[in-house]
């Protein structure tokens, strides 16, 4: 456990490797083992620093209104901290909203941008899907139900059946439980929020019109199975950023990192070697 006060909170991250700063942000409610699976292959290569969000693991989990846009200050705090220059993000599913309002807020702190499984505004399908996991915690509490809920939706069905889709339901299980509730909640009206999903945001601008102002080299990437967040959701992050490549790793699910963490890290690997 590496603790660094920034920001007013208290982040806590891991280092691992040698050679450039890679940023790994997880997703919704998970903290950074959610990168177990890639760590290995990705630090032979490249330093990896997997990060626990601010209400997430073991940073900060104060009940507070959390937002992207604060995780984004959050992260550039830790960028100062460290001493590093310019660092390659990888952020997945919420992590990789967060990571792009790192890239969007700060483009002279993030050298290239990952997002997988990602998405810059919500449709109908993906509100309601969060706003039933609030209604599930509101009537079952923080346990099986809901833990069971996410599982379906992140992993493939064809993963699912495999005995190594069965560990990683059940790790994952383990992991969103250590939430509390109200923490987790507000975790989730933080993307209705980043979506412009909440009373009083019919007008506001989209995320996705902000995507322009990407500077960082950007490899979108999404896996060909995931039947969450479709890949129209990262098609369209790419078309908006100017120059990003899009790749689908097959059989990755929600999640690539777990399902496909070999073949998501090389992809993510050749991406970084290619950058000047």
């Amino acid at each position: 456990m590496t603790i660094a006060n920034v920001n007013n909170t208290t982040i806590d991250y891991e280092i691992l490797g040698q050679g450039e700063p890679v940023f790994l942000i997880p997703g919704l409610g998970l903290d950074k083992t959610y990168y177990r699976l890639g760590v290995p292959y990705l630090s032979k290569f490249v330093k990896t620093i997997a990060i626990d969000p601010r209400g997430v693991g073991l940073s900060d989990k104060t009940l507070q209104t959390f937002t992207v846009e604060q995780w984004a200050d959050d992260f550039a705090a830790l960028i100062d901290h460290l001493g590093f220059g310019p660092v390659h993000v990888i952020g997945s599913s919420l992590g990789g909203c967060m990571a792009m309002a790192l890239a969007e807020k700060y483009p002279n702190k993030v050298k290239s941008l990952i997002p997988i499984g990602s998405f810059s505004e919500l449709d109908y399908g993906i509100e309601t899907n969060f706003r039933l996991r609030i209604s599930i915690i509101n009537q079952l509490g923080m346990g099986e139900d809901i833990a069971t809920h996410m599982g379906l939706w992140t992993l493939s069905r064809s993963f699912f059946e495999t005995p190594k889709g069965q560990e990683v339901f059940q790790m994952n299980k383990h992991n969103i439980n250590k939430n509390s509730p109200e923490i987790y909640k507000a975790l989730i009206t933080s993307i209705l929020d980043f979506g412009k999903r909440l009373p009083g945001q019919e007008n506001d601008q989209l995320f996705t019109t902000k995507l322009k102002n990407v500077k960082a080299q950007t490899l979108v990437l999404t896996g060909d199975d995931d039947h969450f967040i479709p890949a129209s959701h990262s098609k369209r992050i790419a078309e908006h950023i100017l120059n990003a490549k899009y790749l689908e790793i097959s059989g990755g699910g929600h999640i690539p990192f777990i399902q496909k963490p070999k073949e998501t890290a090389h992809a993510v690997l050749n991406f970084l070697m290619s950058i000047d």
